[in-house]
């Protein structure tokens, strides 16, 4: 058996000498940039250097929400590395000739002073915390506004208000970047629930890349709480799980479009290995997965959690997950690996409250 394995990677390597096969290193990382996740002012740096720095050809994001976040990642790596999030959403003023900040209106002034008021005691109850909101009128704002006061918190709510930054938000917090030429000019960005407002909108990217093949970079709709709150869904869907299971459904039938597809992402679902104490979450959609002909190489060469409850930024979690995946259906997969642990210099923190993974293919 090892000898097998000795001539593959050798036939691999001459073969990539000879400009026929190519390694890729695809990368997911959820970054967590909020204030929800403690440290954020300390992490962001952090994980722009390793944007910067990172040995990566494809990298998906999920969790870069603020506009001004977006720009920031893109002005340190745009020469270098192709990057693309959905259009951002930019409120503006005065007929559409001033950009506004994220909560222009007085009804969202009026909503944000009724969430602080009213709402704060729910802080450890989501499901509470949202229906709280939703009684203070936060459905009747903008998608822009809804976004910013949810991903800001109590603590942070001033940057929704704030007129000198006026930033645009990107609603589903999914950015794609690649230092790999793109074989089409045309980049999709596909809303699951396409012009319904929501608490928590969820979004997939897709591009084709030279060498990898199509690419579905995505961030699914989470285990957030045992009680579902959409208020604008809640007659399509009764729990969370049935909304990640859609979501899932989604993502395979676009993927299967293509030829040689890559989902990548923070996809909020994952198996039991309990080699690795790691437990399953939204199990069904994970199998769904498996059902159309993909596989997680990280699961089977690694299987270690990358949403840890060793891990001090996750707090309020009572279990390891395996939620981030580099999902293949058509490639050589060469090795798996769980990245981005180590815990900033001079803080006892990582850069996210999610590990990031890598699987490396050949093409």
């Amino acid at each position: 058996m090892a000898s097998m394995q000795l001539l593959l990677l050798t036939s691999l390597c001459m073969t990539s000498l000879l400009g026929v096969v190519q390694t890729v290193k695809i990368q997911s990382f959820n970054v967590g940039l909020t204030n929800f996740i403690s440290h954020y002012t300390e992490r962001l740096p952090r994980v722009i250097r390793a944007l910067e720095s990172g040995d990566y050809d494809v990298m998906c994001l999920q969790e870069v929400w603020y506009g001004d976040d977006v720009d920031k990642i893109k002005n340190k790596l745009e020469r270098d590395v192709f990057t693309y999030t959905p259009p951002l959403n930019q409120e503006t003023t005065a007929w559409g000739w001033l950009n506004a900040p994220p909560c222009p209106s007085f009804a969202a002034l009026t909503t944000a002073v009724c969430i602080f008021k009213h709402c704060k005691t729910f802080a450890s109850d989501y499901a509470a915390l949202v229906n709280c909101t939703v009684e203070c009128g936060i459905m009747s704002l903008s998608q822009t506004c809804i976004s910013c006061l949810v991903i800001s918190g109590m603590d942070n709510v001033y940057r929704c208000f704030n007129p000198l930054t006026r930033e645009a938000m990107n609603v589903p917090g999914v950015m794609l970047l690649s230092k790999k030429k793109l074989n089409s000019v045309t980049f999709k960005s596909v809303y699951f629930e396409p012009n319904v407002t929501q608490i928590f909108p969820r979004a997939y990217i897709e591009a084709e890349i030279e060498d990898v093949g199509t690419v579905f970079c995505s961030h699914s709709t989470s285990n957030v709480a045992s009680e579902y709150f959409e208020p604008n869904l809640r007659e399509k869907y009764s729990s969370f799980a049935e909304q990640n299971l859609a979501d899932s459904r989604q993502l395979t039938e676009a993927a299967l479009l293509t030829t040689k597809p890559l989902i990548i992402g923070d996809l909020n679902t994952g198996p039991g290995v309990p080699a690795f104490n790691v437990t399953a979450d939204f199990e069904d959609s994970y199998n769904h997965f498996l059902s159309e002909g993909f596989t997680s190489p990280y699961v089977t060469m690694v299987g270690r959690c990358t949403f840890c409850i060793q891990n001090p930024l996750v707090s309020g979690w009572e279990e390891n997950n395996v939620l981030d995946h580099v999902l293949v259906r058509n490639h050589t997969v060469l090795s798996a690996k769980r990245l981005y642990v180590d815990n900033i210099p001079g803080k006892d923190v990582p850069m996210s409250d999610h590990y990031g993974v890598e699987v490396k293919i050949a093409n």
